[in-house]
């Protein structure tokens, strides 16, 4: 079993580009460069969150939609 890295904000700020973009969500740390052409909402829409945290637009956008049910775990 390999171990997680720890991601501070420090260095998640520096992925924001468009070739090379992270996320955190519900303090996980994602590399969301795959999904930008395929995201529902836009590219555009994903990279708002590129290079930091992004748990509070998602619940905004998500958490309150009936899509995830009584699945609250990502409230921030």
């Amino acid at each position: 079993m390999s171990s997680l890295a720890r991601i501070p904000p420090s260095v998640l700020r520096f992925h924001n580009k468009r070739d090379d973009a992270w996320a955190a969500f519900n303090g996980k740390v994602y590399n969301i460069t795959p999904y930008l052409d395929f995201h529902p909402g836009g590219e555009k829409e994903l990279m708002r969150v590129a290079g930091r945290d992004g748990t509070k637009l998602f619940c905004m956008s998500m958490c309150d939609s009936g899509l995830f049910g009584a699945d609250r775990r990502y409230k921030h």
